[in-house]
């Protein structure tokens, strides 16, 4: 008896190696039902759904799943660690959620997967890899309005715009072929009666001017990492607030290379710049002033430049001198550092910056978080 069952027991733990753990297979798809290539904003939880399938037919009595997760510009990873009882066709179901995700585009590594027999005393290990990239947005706020637009719109700034930049008013201007497309409030039914073609009505179009967004990514500009993020999110947010009233729109972005997006007749894309500013990173060594003299001749005669940056020294004031000239207006939101109150030398600097700002008519807003944003904007200078 004895013989037999020291037998069966090494027949079982030698069959073990044949458990099929090797060949596993798996798919990963998102919880809440989303496209597996949406783009969350930054600090959400993810909510994913693992499917796993072992083949063979040598019972296990549990798999351990090990799931990595990497965010691509600094390789941190994330350890998630699962296990399951496989049923009767070896198959798994796991639903589980990340921690809050920062800013930036991760990368599912290999999963793996583990099983021991009863005993506990052999491990089988096997892994599959399911190619998945999860895009983390910055985070945003809903601005619903914006003093500094409303002056330069109104012509205090002395903003100009190109016909091509322009939005439609509601007074008709004329009549124009049917394009597809076009609604059905927008056909003129009395030329396509006449012509026996379909017509459309031609609207007149109200002059905007272009924004122009200077994004500082200067690391010696910023204190930490999280004064940074507020940068990114705040050019995210006037992206948002500028496609919202169909405003041409323009992104300089100064860090280790230059990017300038939106420049010419082109219209900028919300994807594009938005896909930008998800793997922005402080790695510029330029001064910001540089990036406001090169978006003052890219980009043409009055338009609006906002500067997203901390610095308020000498080189920039210069830079914005030299915008007048080309009667083009400027507005500085200040990143501030959430953890410093400021010496009482840089307190006076930020009165005679905003004061040089009132002068010309120009917006300036100094803010520390991003819930600050929406009343420094309404406001006009804080």
């Amino acid at each position: 008896m004895l013989f037999v069952m020291l037998n069966a027991l090494g027949l079982y733990l030698l069959l073990g190696r044949w458990s099929g753990i090797g060949n596993v297979q798996g798919t990963r798809a998102l919880e809440t039902g989303a496209e597996n290539d949406a783009v969350i904003p930054a600090g959400s939880r993810l909510r994913l759904k693992l499917s796993i399938q072992v083949p063979g037919y040598w019972p296990l009595p549990y798999v351990i799943v090990r799931e990595r997760l990497a965010r691509k510009s600094s390789q941190e990873l994330q350890n998630y660690e699962l296990s399951f009882v496989p049923d009767y066709k070896r198959r798994g179901t796991l639903v589980y959620e990340t921690a809050p995700l920062k800013r930036g585009r991760y990368q599912f590594r290999s999963t793996e997967c583990s099983t021991r027999d009863i005993f506990g005393l052999f491990e089988h290990r096997g892994s599959f890899h399911e190619d998945q990239e999860i895009r983390v947005s910055p985070r945003t706020v809903n601005i619903r309005d914006w003093r500094f637009v409303r002056i330069a719109r109104s012509g205090a700034a002395e903003q100009r715009a190109a016909s091509s930049w322009t939005r439609e008013t509601t007074q008709i201007d004329g009549v124009r072929e049917y394009i597809h497309g076009d609604r059905m409030s927008r056909i003129h039914w009395n030329a396509t009666a006449r012509t026996g073609e379909w017509k459309s009505k031609e609207y007149e179009r109200e002059a905007l001017p272009r924004l122009v967004i200077v994004l500082d990514r200067r690391a010696a500009s910023y204190r930490t990492n999280e004064q940074f993020e507020l940068a990114v999110s705040v050019a995210a947010s006037l992206l948002d607030f500028a496609i919202r009233r169909n405003m041409p729109i323009g992104l300089v972005s100064a860090g280790a290379e230059r990017v300038v997006l939106g420049a010419g007749h082109k219209a900028l894309a919300r994807g594009e710049a938005m896909d930008h500013l998800i793997d922005a990173e402080a790695d510029g060594t330029s001064p910001c002033y540089e990036a406001i003299y090169e978006a003052s001749e890219r980009f043409e005669l009055g338009a609006c430049l906002v500067m997203v940056t901390p610095e308020t020294d000498d080189g920039s004031a210069k830079a914005l001198a030299a915008l007048a000239s080309r009667r083009q207006a400027a507005s500085h939101i200040r990143i501030a550092a959430s953890s410093s109150k400021g010496s009482p030398e840089e307190a006076g600097r930020l009165q005679s910056w905003s004061r040089m700002f009132q002068s010309r008519g120009w917006s300036f807003s100094n803010l520390s978080s991003l819930e600050e944003l929406q009343q420094a904007l309404e406001v006009g200078s804080a």
